[in-house]
């Protein structure tokens, strides 16, 4: 597998499944077109922006019909609790040449990783399957470890546009960013959300 950033809000996503399992699959793709197809269906379900609900019962669907749905959906997840009824799905997504992830089995072409996101930042963590307590461990430590990441993240983008007028060589400015980044004042600062400005002048 190998990690990737996709803008998929052109996209449309097809998920099996409205329980715990879908819907945290769909928070995934909170954005995006979507359409959720299950028999019943929580709640969260109905508070995706752009999401089309589709009600039904798939192991009584046929073949055709899923296929139909499958055909006019760019990535399919089958996120039932049903493993022979993901299967399933997962085989109609083959046919049909599309991206797909199954909930249950390991017959994926896709897999969905566990995310930390900022309002600056994206962090995917993935374990690929063999071990799914681990991204959360990671997860949250960083979330702890980082706190205050967005502040820094706007603090050196700020910071850079100053340097490329005062220090025009690349690898000096390099070390003036790890040396902020390794500045536990300026971090405490930004977890603090308080003004860094005057700390960071000294790095200039």
């Amino acid at each position: 597998m190998i990690p990737l950033m996709l803008d998929l809000s052109a996209r449309r996503i097809l998920i099996f499944g409205a329980g715990v399992v879908g819907v945290r699959k769909a928070r995934h793709f909170s954005g995006c077109r979507m359409t959720v197809v299950s028999r019943s269906l929580s709640p969260d379900i109905f508070t995706f922006p752009r999401v089309s609900i589709k009600q039904m019962n798939v192991a009584d669907a046929k073949d055709e019909d899923l296929a139909k749905l499958v055909e006019t959906h760019d990535f399919v997840i089958a996120a039932l609790s049903d493993t022979e009824q993901n299967g399933r799905i997962v085989r109609l997504a083959k046919i049909a040449g599309k991206w797909y992830n199954s909930a249950t089995g390991s017959d994926s072409n896709i897999l969905i990783p566990s995310m930390i996101r900022g309002e600056e930042y994206t962090i995917a963590v993935s374990t690929s399957g063999f071990a799914p307590a681990v991204p959360r461990f990671i997860r949250e430590d960083l979330e702890e470890r980082y706190a205050g990441l967005d502040n820094m993240i706007r603090l050196l983008h700020g910071l850079r546009g100053q340097l490329k007028e005062h220090a025009p060589d690349q690898e000096m400015r390099a070390e003036i960013f790890r040396s902020v980044l390794r500045d536990e004042r300026i971090w405490q600062a930004c977890r603090e959300n308080k003004d860094a400005g005057c700390l960071v002048a000294g790095y200039r």
